[in-house]
């Protein structure tokens, strides 16, 4: 898997993740699951943190909607020319 494949599967499984209502929908193995695939994120497209662990927290506390935390990945992976598969990202969890 090359480092451009690593990032684009990092960044369908937080839009796959994100796609819950709230927060404590998701388990807790998949919050941790979304908090590593952040940082992937994070890492690979040198998000700043405003952008990338800043909004993971306001999701996480609530001060931003999981529906607006998951617009905000689509346009910060979209900006940054990533091209993710809707089926990988609308599997199941």
């Amino acid at each position: 898997m090359t480092k451009e494949n690593f990032i684009i599967h990092a960044c369908e499984q937080v839009l796959r993740f994100t796609q819950v209502e709230k927060w404590d929908d998701l388990s807790e193995e998949l919050k941790v699951q979304l908090g590593f695939n952040m940082g992937a994120v994070a890492l690979g497209l040198n998000l700043s943190k405003e952008d990338g662990f800043l909004a993971l927290h306001s999701a996480h506390q609530e001060h931003m909607s999981m529906a607006d935390f998951r617009k905000h990945l689509k346009l910060v992976i979209t900006s940054h020319g990533m091209l993710v598969s809707g089926e990988n990202i609308a599997r199941t969890f």
